[in-house]
């Protein structure tokens, strides 16, 4: 006989901003059902990690990651700048740096005019299920690489489709050089498009 438990995903009919409470309320009550201590959110601007933070009821170490500071998305860096002592002050800890699943790659997908390359092909594998899964991957082992979560736990991990966030799922983290190494333990809502 096989044993298990069931668990509920929420789909989101479509894509976008405008899923950003109830996937905020989703990674919440995960959470606080698993006794989860640490959940990370992608947030260009640092907006949804302020909302996020506004939403906790509990005690909750809160991570946010965003664009590198050489990002193509050069306004969400100001407005997250804007933000950053806000976040700081919030207790919010900040990641900033080269992409997980992109990095110093990208120089040779720019230089030589190819997409073919190996981290490419993990993030467009990850994309099968829609891009905030992608995301969640990348910003986890940003987070692990910035020394504030380790491979040994599970924490939840919210992104979305560029802003907002429409994506969210346990996961135990790994280290960038040992990417494979990530378990994605559930999922928990993502945009079915």
């Amino acid at each position: 006989m096989s044993t298990g438990t069931e668990k509920k995903v929420f789909y989101f009919d479509k894509k976008g901003p405008e899923n950003t409470d109830k996937t905020l309320d989703i990674a919440l009550a995960a959470c606080e059902e698993r006794e989860i201590k640490k959940i990370i959110v992608a947030s260009s601007t640092g907006n949804t990690a302020l909302k996020l933070h506004a939403r906790a009821r509990y005690s909750l170490e809160i991570i946010v990651v965003t664009y590198g500071a050489g990002s193509r998305y050069v306004e969400d860096v100001q407005k997250f700048n804007k933000n950053y002592d806000t976040l700081v002050e919030k207790g919010i800890l900040i990641v900033r740096g080269i992409h997980g699943l992109s990095g110093t790659e990208r120089t040779f997908e720019n230089k030589y005019k190819s997409g073919f390359t190996p981290l490419n092909i993990v993030a467009d594998t990850l994309r099968m299920f829609c891009h905030g899964v992608k995301v969640c991957v990348e910003i986890a082992i940003m987070a692990a690489e910035h020394g504030f979560i380790t491979p040994d736990e599970a924490v939840v991990a919210i992104a979305g489709s560029h802003h907002g966030a429409d994506t969210a799922v346990v996961l135990k983290p790994a280290f960038a050089a040992n990417m494979f190494e990530t378990k994605i333990k559930a999922l928990l809502c993502m945009p079915v498009v």
